[in-house]
């Protein structure tokens, strides 16, 4: 049964109306192979964070709206908020 979480709904595989091909898990697999390859292959010296933009965000608008916002403000306090 799907489960509403945050606003976003997520379903169980055997759910799925338009389930992928065995071809397209495979090519998904690859590609994700890949950029772990690429990624695992820079140094540690040259590693960025990515802002909060990319990802945090999600909970605007939803219940957890006012938490984030603290967590973002006390990230800020201590140096740790990149966004």
């Amino acid at each position: 049964m799907p489960e509403e979480i945050d606003g976003k709904i997520f379903r169980e595989s055997h759910e799925v109306e338009n389930p992928l091909s065995e071809e397209e898990k495979a090519r998904i697999i690859e590609m994700a192979a890949e950029f772990n390859r690429i990624r695992d292959a820079i140094p540690p010296d040259q590693l960025r964070h990515l802002p909060d933009k990319y990802g945090d965000e999600d909970r605007l608008g939803t219940p957890k709206e006012a938490e984030y916002l603290a967590e973002v403000e006390e990230r800020k306090k201590r140096g740790e908020y990149w966004g």
